[in-house]
């Protein structure tokens, strides 16, 4: 649900869809590695916590309920579906708010050297999220 708001968002704003394809990239690397046990009963906790885990549809919260039995997910194809997942809940923090916009203002602002620090795309992600919304240009 996330995801679709912020394709929603930048494609109003007339953020072109590789960026916002870059943004949601960097939040997928900022989730980790490999997606094991521990990782998704992180994220199911953090979902939970955050109040995201009742707005997810009830077949990706079955997913990482079954899929926290295993101790490392092996298949390529289950571990992108998860990771979807997971950028969703991400996506609803600030801290994942603040990466996706951090890179939005760093390609507006022309700081290609910024894509690679994430604290860089932080503090620039919530500097754009404390401006007035009137004053918000990406959306």
């Amino acid at each position: 649900m996330a995801i679709v708001s912020a394709f929603a968002t930048a494609r109003y704003s007339g953020v072109p869809g590789e960026i916002v394809e870059l943004a949601l990239g960097k939040v997928r690397e900022s989730i980790g590695g490999a997606v094991t046990s521990s990782l998704i009963s992180r994220f199911i906790r953090k979902a939970v916590r955050t109040g995201v885990w009742s707005k997810l549809p009830t077949t990706s919260r079955a997913l990482l309920l079954a899929s926290r039995c295993l101790r490392i997910v092996k298949s390529r194809v289950l571990s992108d579906i998860l990771a979807g997942i997971m950028v969703e809940i991400e996506l609803s923090t600030l801290r994942g708010r603040a990466i996706y916009y951090g890179v939005l203002v760093a390609l507006r602002q022309g700081l290609k050297e910024a894509l690679g620090d994430f604290k860089r795309l932080i503090t620039l992600g919530i500097g754009y999220l404390n401006l007035p919304s009137m004053w918000r240009v990406l959306g």
